[in-house]
């Protein structure tokens, strides 16, 4: 996953030697006193001028936070802001060597930093859960999902095509919460052939009034992708309580 986001984001700087001419101005909308000086600041300004050329100055920021959120945590948005500014003005204060510079410089970085975190967060995933699966009540099915029933229903079981109603909080390894419809005081209907793997198959485990924990690997969970919220290759660890199994044409 990081690869292919990677490649997407080298592949789109190019089109700036190739799409533009370089009439760099200096009368840029960034003051002098608030210049990017950092590697990640300088890359985020880059970040919002490729935003800007490649996908318009109106459709920019939106395409920036989809980056920041899936690729680029650390990305900056007041310098990103201030890179679609100035590519809409036509006053980039760098020429686009520079940007280029900037782009693959901090993403080469920023990935070696990520697999490193990916490669120590998968040695611990698969620590826990091999303790886990010793523990009492804990099953571990062929894929390497791990579950505990806390209590069992009698309804149906879904399919891999069924949407399901339910509740369900989501942690880390340290108990950190990432989402909870039991917080929000209102049940989430998921189709299960649109979540991650893990989930599925646990709750497809599940008859419909239960009460089940999902540990999930990460090669069953989401992975290498790191966001703003979940390092890579976290474990997940879902408390889940299913309710119905509701009609396609309904969700």
């Amino acid at each position: 996953m990081l690869k292919k986001l990677f490649v997407i984001m080298i592949v789109a700087l190019l089109s700036f030697g190739v799409l533009f001419a370089d009439t760099t101005d200096t009368a840029s909308g960034i003051t002098e006193d608030e210049m990017p000086e950092t590697l990640v600041e300088k890359f985020s300004y880059a970040l919002g001028v490729l935003c800007a050329y490649n996908f318009g100055a109106d459709n920019a920021m939106d395409y920036f936070y989809y980056y920041q959120y899936y690729t680029f945590p650390e990305a900056d948005e007041y310098f990103a802001f201030m890179g679609v500014y100035d590519a809409y003005y036509d006053q980039l204060i760098f020429s686009f060597e520079e940007l280029d510079e900037f782009l693959n410089t901090y993403s080469e970085e920023y990935e070696a930093r990520v697999l490193a975190i990916a490669e120590e967060n998968l040695k611990t995933a698969e620590v826990f859960l091999a303790a886990n699966a010793s523990r009492n009540g804990v099953v571990t099915t062929e894929s390497g999902l791990q579950y505990k029933v806390i209590s069992q229903g009698d309804g149906p079981r879904a399919t891999g095509t069924d949407s399901v109603e339910l509740d369900y909080e989501l942690k880390l390894i340290d108990g950190t919460i990432l989402d909870s419809s039991y917080e929000r005081g209102e049940h989430e209907t998921f189709p299960m052939d649109s979540v991650i793997e893990g989930f599925r198959e646990g709750v497809m485990l599940m008859p419909m009034g239960s009460h089940y924990i999902f540990y999930i690997h990460p090669s069953l969970g989401y992975g290498e992708t790191m966001t703003s919220h979940m390092e890579p290759n976290s474990l997940l660890i879902f408390n889940v309580e299913t309710y119905s199994i509701v009609d396609s044409t309904e969700v």
